[in-house]
């Protein structure tokens, strides 16, 4: 309905998209997800650009498909770039950004490529500490 209303390139229409993606992964229906993912992500590259976070959590839900396959070779660039993205556009220390870190840290770990994953945990883990430091809700 969204498509016919406000177009297929509309922001909302993307989102809409998005969502039932989220909701197909959540049913393990992984094929269907990486279809509207793929759509998604392409269309939030040509609408909002490359660095424009909801594109970046575009790229990261396809990897997180990919991851939930087995598909971990396909999974660990989109891992790696949507962390290069988000460290430009967001910071080191968003909470975003640590969570791609993670999510990059378990690829290694299923790829077999542990000293790099621990790497990568060790960071997380620090800047997790670092965001409840200084959250008032956790003092």
């Amino acid at each position: 309905l969204r498509r016919q209303v406000l177009g297929e390139k509309h922001p909302d229409t993307i989102r809409s998209l998005a969502n039932l993606a989220t909701t197909y992964y959540a049913q393990g229906q992984y094929s269907e997800t990486e279809t509207i993912e793929v759509e998604a992500l392409e269309l939030r590259r040509q609408v909002l650009g490359e660095k424009h976070p909801d594109t970046i959590r575009s790229l990261a839900s396809l990897a997180t498909t990919y991851y939930a396959q087995g598909r971990y070779s396909e999974a660990e660039p989109m891992e790696v770039k949507a962390l290069e993205l988000r460290r430009q556009v967001l910071g080191e220390k968003h909470p975003d950004t640590i969570r791609s870190i993670d999510s990059l840290s378990s690829t290694y770990r299923a790829l077999g490529r542990h000293k790099e994953a621990e790497t990568l945990e060790v960071k997380a883990s620090e800047l997790q500490e670092h965001l409840l430091d200084n959250n008032p809700v956790t003092i």
